[in-house]
């Protein structure tokens, strides 16, 4: 169980025991708080809001809708549909126990904050968005799309920590589905910062509990 617990936090096991050598998706998530705290720091609300709204295109509409769509949850049939195919349910159970909790949280967070989102700060004359996005007015903090996607990407980058690929690939998906999220006009910067760090804790408090229970149910089945 300790093994487990310090390998979650990214210490990558050897043939000779624990290298010290840190998971990428920490380093990768580290550096995304650095950037985003500083933007909060020494930026206005409205600067961080309208510097990335603003900066438009028709591709990069498409593009971000995507993603956004993809931290709806939706990235979780193919993600589901490919663990069943391969068998590997202890990562199956783990992305859907930590997206069902995620979601919980996200809701109760929401309504317990019920900030404004930016249509109704600054109204439709700032506020910009591709033409087939509805937007909305409350519940800005967190993002849930956001704390969707760094949980996911953090939980499957415990899950396959010697896969730099996966990880990489996984921590990108995160950081363009929180991007899109004011590039479309939801959310503040401050709502993706908060949903990252809110996604990331609920991915290692279910990876390390996923684990447990996975591993107390093998020692119950052994003779």
């Amino acid at each position: 169980m300790i093994k487990n617990v310090a390998s979650t936090f990214g210490v990558i096991k050897s043939e000779c025991g624990y290298t010290g050598k840190i998971n990428p998706f920490f380093l990768y998530f580290g550096g995304w708080l650095i950037i985003t705290s500083a933007l909060l720091l020494f930026t206005s609300k409205y600067a961080s809001f309208v510097s990335i709204n603003h900066l438009r295109s028709l591709p990069a509409d498409v593009f971000f809708t995507i993603f956004t769509d993809l931290g709806n949850g939706n990235i979780l049939i193919p993600l589901a549909i490919l663990f069943l195919y391969k068998k590997n349910y202890r990562v199956l159970a783990g992305i859907l126990f930590s997206a069902l909790l995620i979601a919980l949280i996200s809701a109760w967070l929401k309504h317990a904050f019920n900030h404004p989102r930016p249509l109704a700060c600054y109204g439709k004359n700032v506020v910009e968005t591709a033409r087939w996005i509805t937007l909305y007015s409350r519940y800005s903090f967190p993002s849930g799309h956001t704390e969707t996607a760094f949980c996911l990407a953090a939980y499957l980058s415990f899950s396959f920590r010697n896969n730099k690929s996966v990880i990489l690939i996984s921590f990108l998906g995160a950081v363009f589905t929180a991007y899109s999220r004011i590039y479309l006009g939801e959310h503040f910067l401050e709502d993706v910062w908060g949903g990252s760090i809110i996604g990331v804790l609920v991915a290692v408090i279910t990876f390390i509990l996923v684990q447990y229970l996975f591993s107390r149910f093998q020692k119950q089945e052994l003779p």
